[in-house]
């Protein structure tokens, strides 16, 4: 019985669907019939122009004589063949060449026929007015650089030097290039004095020798060109007029009992006041500080300054050398110098560069002055 049930509800509703459907087809066609069903957007209407693409002529239309513009050959990189095996610009020095400096004593440096001439003109403040006289200063100036003397050529005013240390621009190697790892030329010249036409005398030098060597001390193979020759005896004569400069001025001063001081700059900072030219304490100060259990990581002579590190705390360190203690902490230090008329003051920074307290200061001032009068009695008395 409750199969029979089960059967006519399942064809009820079967029947029931059929119906449903038909009504959905009867209105559809009906729409159809009264028009309000939009078929043009189903219907092709033959209007297909716009996949058509035309040529349209150019609208740009460039005057007669402008179709080529003008081109400047003079800048065209040559074509090099793709065979070409040679070195091009392995060795070409790009470095610039060394100024010749002029001094205010009548001093001025001169490049000619593979020498470099340091002319004393006639008349000038340097007060040189015979070959003698030239060849007593030449003396001076060496020992001040710190240049032996090899060789010296019987009866005449010519001479070698024993191989000393240099830069690549010809001056004389120091401690702050060795810390910065820059190349050391091993390096002979040989120097002469003569006369030009005109009656000037002329101090001409020339580099006879020279080897490179690193920072660490070994030795690399090296042909100096023409260029380099050049460079090495203009930088070496720069020095020389350098030199001249401090010789002559240093004799109208006593560099032998050179005061230091403490005061204030113009900052309200405490420093140190020496009684000696900027010159000329800048390269003693670069002399002494090594001496003192300072190492120079940088130095620079624009700014005036030397970052050192001082190594020796030890207070017998010092007494050993003849001074008094400085008082100081084995760490990193900055120290300024700077001009201060014909007077110098020398700051001491932290390596955060904050200036020293002035009590730091009273520590280190007897030493320090102790050891900077005696360095500079050493270079007076040489």
């Amino acid at each position: 019985m409750s199969k029979i049930k089960f059967t006519v509800m399942a064809l009820s509703m079967a029947v029931v669907s059929s119906q449903l459907a038909g009504c959905n087809i009867i209105r559809h066609w009906w729409q159809y019939f009264d028009g309000t069903v939009e078929t043009s957007l189903r219907e092709p209407t033959g209007n297909y122009d716009h996949a058509e693409v035309s040529d349209v002529p150019d609208q740009l239309v460039i005057p007669p004589g402008l179709a080529q513009p003008p081109y400047d050959r003079t800048m065209e990189l040559p074509i090099l063949s793709y065979t070409n095996t040679g070195e091009v610009g392995k060795n070409i020095d790009v470095r610039a060449p060394v100024v010749p400096l002029r001094s205010s004593l009548g001093v001025n440096a001169q490049w000619s026929a593979g020498e470099a001439i340091v002319w004393l003109r006639q008349g000038g403040a340097h007060g040189i007015v015979d070959e003698e006289q030239a060849w007593q200063l030449l003396g001076k100036v060496l020992q001040r650089l710190n240049i032996e003397v090899g060789q010296v050529t019987p009866g005449a005013f010519e001479l070698t030097t024993l191989a000393s240390d240099f830069n690549e621009f010809g001056v004389p190697y120091t401690p702050a290039n060795r810390a910065s790892h820059a190349l050391c030329y091993h390096q002979i010249y040989r120097i002469r004095i003569g006369r030009a036409q005109n009656g000037d005398l002329g101090i001409a030098s020339s580099v006879i020798g020279s080897m490179t060597q690193l920072s660490n001390g070994k030795m690399l193979e090296n042909v100096l060109t023409p260029i380099e020759l050049e460079r090495f005896a203009m930088g070496f004569a720069n020095s020389i007029i350098k030199e001249i400069d401090n010789t002559v001025n240093s004799q109208g001063q006593d560099l032998s009992n050179v005061t230091v001081s403490i005061g204030v700059d113009n900052n309200n900072q405490e420093t140190f006041t020496v009684n000696a030219p900027y010159d000329e304490t800048m390269r003693v100060m670069q002399q002494m500080l090594p001496k003192y259990g300072f190492i120079i990581d940088e130095f620079s002579i624009s700014h005036g300054s030397f970052n050192v590190t001082l190594e020796e705390d030890d207070p017998d360190f010092f007494r050993d050398l003849g001074v008094d203690p400085f008082n100081l902490e084995a760490d990193s230090y900055i120290i300024r110098l700077g001009v201060n008329g014909d007077k110098t003051v020398i700051t001491f920074y932290d390596d955060d560069d904050k200036p020293l307290s002035a009590t730091a200061l009273a520590g280190l001032y007897s030493g320090f002055s102790q050891a900077l009068s005696r360095e500079f009695a050493l270079n007076s008395a040489n």
